[in-house]
């Protein structure tokens, strides 16, 4: 039979069943509602309860690493060491000095592995080596070929020409150890994007050359793409994602979280962040290779402002790996005078009012 449990303020046992046995014993009658001495009521109860009777009521909350409950499980959350983690009991037997070592060898390994653009001087972490980079282009090439096959414009096409025109002019300024220069124009009037792999292979989506509008524009593009290569971004890239994998791995391990919590913090706060600056960098190589190539860096303006009425639903920018055309286009405004100068310096300027001329007669010739 269930019974429930008695308050803990009363400490009274509860009388025990009297058997049909005794039913006949005459108990004291009350005068009036307890009115009738203790001493009276306590004569009629018997002084001894069997054992098997007995019922003594617990304390509510009461704590016990022996209590079981019905069906046969036992509650087990503060039940001691053995319903921890691994990791939670590797932090609690870990003294300050080990927090120490950890955090030295961590600490030394990323500084170990910084490096610096040599083109800007920002610091970086980078585990990728350069011909680990070389590997992956080489990889990602030939899965390209495969992805376009059937639309990609034979290397006598005028497009293709011009492309691979641009980028002789390009490719001194790019110190690239190993590049194999290959360029390949895709026939995607809906695709405004084009690309360099590590190892010097060029993709260009004919989508993006009306935005170009000319090849100071077209300049402004595979200077920018050619500087994702010379910066070794993809490498810093990959090192970033293992950062990512690694700390996410851990805050899952230790607070026994779901993984997609603290990939969506890592990816807003770290990944996303490193995504921007290294397209402003890449924005700011590339003006300045562009201008030593002797085209004109205004250009670079323009494009992003054409960019920016070309898009479509673009999402904010701390929610995306690039940052805004509007604010590309500011920062590059910023960079102007730099990189009107090294026009100058280029020996660019005393030729420039002819240059449209002589690209027109050449682009009518070509055609």
């Amino acid at each position: 039979m269930f019974r429930f449990p008695i308050a803990p303020s009363l400490r009274t046992v509860a009388p025990p069943i009297i058997p049909r046995a005794r039913a006949s014993i005459p108990l004291p009658q009350l005068s009036r509602p307890f009115s009738t001495p203790s001493s009276r009521i306590r004569s009629t109860i018997p002084t001894t309860i069997p054992r098997s009777s007995r019922y003594i009521p617990s304390r509510f909350f009461a704590s016990s690493t022996h209590r079981f409950y019905p069906n046969g499980y036992r509650y087990r959350r503060f039940d001691g060491p053995q319903g921890d983690s691994f990791a939670f009991r590797l932090l609690r037997n870990a003294k300050p000095i080990h927090f120490v070592i950890v955090g030295g060898v961590i600490g030394g390994f990323y500084v170990y592995n910084t490096e610096t653009v040599e083109m800007t001087g920002r610091r970086r972490f980078n585990i990728v080596s350069h011909n680990q980079e070389l590997q992956m282009g080489e990889s990602s090439y030939h899965e390209v070929l495969r992805e376009y096959h059937g639309r990609i414009l034979s290397q006598s096409h005028p497009l293709t020409l011009m492309v691979n025109r641009i980028l002789q002019r390009l490719i001194p300024l790019a110190p690239i150890h190993g590049a194999n220069w290959e360029v390949h124009v895709i026939q995607d009037d809906n695709m405004m994007n084009a690309f360099v792999l590590p190892g010097g292979k060029v993709f260009v989506f004919t989508g993006i050359l009306p935005i170009c509008e000319d090849e100071d524009g077209l300049a402004a593009v595979l200077g920018h793409e050619i500087a994702h290569v010379v910066a070794h971004h993809t490498g810093e890239r990959m090192s970033s994602h293992f950062v990512t994998m690694g700390v996410i791995f851990l805050t899952a391990l230790l607070f026994d979280v779901s993984g997609n919590i603290p990939s969506l913090l890592l990816n807003l706060m770290y990944s996303l962040p490193n995504s921007r600056t290294q397209e402003a960098e890449a924005d700011n190589i590339g003006l300045m290779m562009m201008s030593k190539a002797c085209y004109n860096p205004e250009a670079a303006v323009g494009l992003w402002a054409r960019m920016q009425k070309a898009e479509r639903q673009v999402p904010p920018q701390f929610m995306s790996t690039h940052p805004s055309s509007y604010n590309r286009m500011e920062s590059i405004r910023g960079w102007l005078d730099k990189a009107q100068h090294a026009y100058e310096e280029s020996g660019c300027f005393g030729v420039a009012s002819y240059v449209p001329g002589f690209r027109q007669a050449r682009d009518d010739f070509s055609w």
